[in-house]
């Protein structure tokens, strides 16, 4: 066994977030009387945080207007995600995180997504208890991932994500990246990464 550790971004990794926020903003732009947003843009705009990503669906709206629908559809998202439960995991997760519990890795989340909600996911679908420690509710992963690391041996450690700032994060901390292309990875993204698994029990293959 090459690698022991292993850290994971949360949304479009190990769940299919966007199921469930673009129902709420379905939501909420039927509340606010805003444009309806196209699926693929939400798709393209998920792992960004807080204000970031509601400009990136709504550039004309102010400030203002966005705080006020971003705490709507947040609610709405989180209720979702709770009715979903373990459904809102892509297939083979759950299994897979089973797995390398079992097999004796150490398993660790960085996600840029608030505390709210990365908490509400991980209890919701049941994975919570895999994880030995949750670093979450940052715009910058890179010095979230160092703080995981903490000094221990490099070699050692894996990440898996499926956007740049996973890839960054993982390459800017010197170790191996692995992009989840059964999640939200986008192939114009995949030369980021240093392997690609199509499906989460493929992991095997890389460490």
């Amino acid at each position: 066994m090459k690698k022991k550790h292993i850290i994971f971004d949360l949304d479009g990794t190990l769940s299919d977030t966007a199921k469930a926020t673009f129902a709420a903003v379905k939501e909420g732009t039927e509340i606010y009387g805003f444009p309806e947003v196209a699926y693929e843009l939400i798709l393209s705009a998920m792992g960004l945080p807080g204000l970031e990503f509601y400009s990136r669906l709504y550039p004309t709206v102010s400030r203002e207007e966005l705080l006020t629908i971003e705490k709507q559809i947040d609610d709405a998202e989180e209720r979702m995600i709770k009715s979903l439960g373990a459904k809102i995991l892509f297939p083979g997760v759950y299994g897979m995180l089973d797995k390398l519990s079992n097999d004796g890795f150490c398993l660790y989340i960085a996600s840029t997504g608030s505390k709210s909600h990365v908490y509400t996911t991980l209890k919701a679908s049941g994975i919570e208890r895999y994880f030995a420690e949750i670093h979450c509710g940052r715009p910058e992963k890179i010095s979230m991932v160092k703080e995981i690391i903490s000094g221990r041996d490099i070699t050692e450690w894996a990440m898996i994500g499926d956007m740049f700032k996973d890839s960054e994060a993982a390459r800017g901390n010197n170790i191996l990246a692995i992009g989840a292309g059964f999640g939200y990875l986008a192939k114009e993204d995949e030369s980021l990464f240093d392997y690609v698994i199509s499906a989460p029990i493929d992991i095997y293959n890389h460490i």
